[in-house]
């Protein structure tokens, strides 16, 4: 017998293409098994199914359907890499509490885990969105562990920077920033973008001068993208309005409405 969705999993598949077999359940053809052997969590980030991917996020569906009636008839006993490749699946489509099930699965089931850099990956983005920072700093360390020239390290690099500037873990907030800084692999964020996480994490240790000569700086660059350049502006006008060491207070209260001005501008 056919699974029973739940009523969102409905609404989730409602109007998509269906193939079926001839007991009824669905199943994914030779040409969308070979298509969606190369969607992982590595595209996470760089698959924007809301723009231009709606045939894919139409497959990923289809296939986590799939994979969840399979795994319902066969009462589990599935090899691991199915909830691998669920996990996967879901995280791309941004479903975090299914792509932990399933990552939690493939976990209990393969001893050698471990080796599985896309599953670390996924696993670390996962807990990244749910703040589990302990967590995700181990499995991202966990990646570049077993493989260092990893092909999202920049990726990694920038979170393990803004986790550890959470954790006030300064000195390795501002290491990993750096390393990502100068990676020149694709990232989800821009190097300016980088660049003002750098420059706010000297505002938070109270570095305010390097702070503002780092503000500035990114204020020069060529092309700076209007909200970026309007939250630098706004952090100047901050730290003018709260911080005695940037000059005498009329000064001070005349600069900040200037950048607080231009930010609103921007």
């Amino acid at each position: 017998a056919a699974p029973a969705f739940s009523d969102e999993e409905k609404k989730m598949a409602a109007g998509k293409p269906r193939s079926k077999t001839k007991e009824g359940t669905l199943s994914l053809t030779a040409e969308e098994r070979e298509e969606l052997s190369g969607l992982d969590s590595l595209l996470f980030g760089f698959l924007n199914l809301h723009e231009d991917g709606a045939k894919t996020e139409t497959l990923l569906l289809k296939a986590v359907c799939c994979y969840e009636s399979l795994i319902l008839k066969a009462e589990g006993k599935v090899e691991s890499e199915f909830f691998c490749q669920l996990g996967h699946f879901n995280l791309l489509l941004e479903d975090y509490p299914k792509a932990l099930s399933a990552y939690q699965r493939y976990y209990s089931l393969q001893s050698d885990y471990w080796k599985n850099a896309a599953f670390l990956y996924g696993l670390g983005l996962v807990y990244f969105y749910y703040n589990a920072f302990h967590w995700a700093i181990k499995a991202f360390q966990e990646v570049l562990y077993v493989e260092p020239s990893f092909c999202r390290a920049k990726e990694i690099h920038l979170r393990l920077g803004l986790m550890f500037k959470v954790n006030t873990d300064y000195e390795s907030s501002l290491k990993h920033f750096q390393l990502a800084l100068i990676d020149s692999n694709p990232c989800t964020l821009s190097s300016v973008e980088i660049q003002f996480h750098i420059a706010h994490l000297y505002e938070t240790q109270r570095m305010y001068h390097s702070a503002k000569e780092a503000y500035e700086q990114l204020l020069q660059t060529e092309n700076l993208p209007a909200q970026v350049k309007a939250t630098v502006l706004q952090q100047l006008g901050w730290m003018h309005h709260n911080v005695d060491l940037l000059g005498d207070q009329a000064t001070k209260e005349s600069c900040a409405i200037q950048y607080l001005q231009k930010s609103l501008e921007a």
